[in-house]
């Protein structure tokens, strides 16, 4: 674990000081360090864990579980049919300052989270509840102890999901993507064809072509793509240790 845990501090590192493959060139939307597989669009993902019954495709990732990583709340408004809620780095609420007693709970993202989350960070700024890293590891651990299990991660819009899988690839797991888009997604922007760069200014993009900018405009599963989502809970697939929370 030691050696991984170095091995991975030392990619971050790269990715974040010189702006190498650990960034820029493998596709998260937050140009964030990855140690992960590879994303997913939230279409594929629909079609392989929805519509890909029996593996008709010879997809390895046909048989792969989501793990919504959102806060409770976010789970309870909405989700794909037969995500696992396992809630990281925010498991309800929202700070207003570390070590609240609003009823927050999480791990906030100060800071350069992948490696304070591997190393630890001794300033004090990232641990501002009662989830830490290795119970969410531990938790996902318990419900798929094998390493085999093919993973699919799913925040709002693609950022917490990131985190999560970099977690879940560092303890172990050999088959793990982010989907990228997110459940709820990000506005789209065009981008200037000589240039390759988003238009300056930004040039938002009505998806829906319906002279207006919505929520329905964003990318993520439940928007433009209008993917399936269900608010029907399954008590084997919430999040145990706080499931009075789903109920509430």
């Amino acid at each position: 674990m030691e050696l991984r845990r170095s091995a991975l501090i030392f990619c971050l590192f790269l990715g974040t000081t010189t702006g190498g493959v650990a960034t820029a060139d493998l596709g998260n939307r937050y140009g964030l360090p990855q140690i992960y597989q590879s994303e997913i669009s939230a279409a594929e993902a629909n079609a392989l864990t929805s519509h890909d019954r029996g593996n008709k495709t010879g997809n390895e990732y046909a048989n792969a579980v989501i793990i919504d990583v959102r806060r409770v709340s976010e789970h309870v408004a909405g989700h794909p049919p037969g995500a696992y809620s396992v809630p990281f780095p925010h498991i309800d609420g929202s700070p207003s300052e570390p070590n609240d007693s609003t009823g927050y709970i999480g791990y906030d993202l100060t800071g350069n989270p992948l490696i304070c989350y591997t190393a630890g960070c001794d300033d004090g700024t990232n641990n501002d509840g009662t989830l830490n890293p290795e119970d969410f590891v531990a938790y996902v651990e318990s419900l798929f102890p094998d390493k085999d299990t093919y993973i699919l991660t799913l925040c709002r819009t693609g950022y917490r999901s990131v985190q999560a899988a970099n977690l879940l690839t560092d303890a172990g797991y050999k088959h793990v993507r982010n989907i990228w888009e997110g459940f709820v997604g990000n506005y789209k922007y065009a981008y200037d064809d000589a240039t390759g760069t988003v238009k300056v200014p930004l040039e938002q993009l009505d998806l829906n072509h319906d002279g207006k900018f919505t929520d329905a405009d964003k990318d993520g599963w439940s928007n433009f793509q209008g993917l399936p989502t269900t608010t029907k809970l399954n008590p084997q697939r919430i999040f145990k240790p706080y499931s009075y929370l789903y109920y509430q």
